[in-house]
């Protein structure tokens, strides 16, 4: 019973810690440019809030409800 508990204890260990680090990684995905605009670092989009529109890192621009 002793053997058993060592690795259950490094696999539930190792869970919290790759969950911890995924969403630590999402709390400072978007950040204001300038006025009504936001950048999204993830996915690398300009979001033009007063004109619903998002534009990509291609320059594509597409419009949102």
């Amino acid at each position: 019973m002793k053997k058993l508990s060592i690795p259950y204890a490094i696999i539930i260990g190792s869970v919290f810690i790759s969950l911890s680090l995924y969403f630590g990684h999402s709390v400072n995905r978007y950040s204001h440019i300038e006025g009504k605009q936001i950048l999204d670092k993830k996915e690398g989009r300009i979001y033009l809030l007063d004109e619903k529109k998002y534009i990509l890192k291609n320059g594509d621009v597409y419009q949102y409800e």
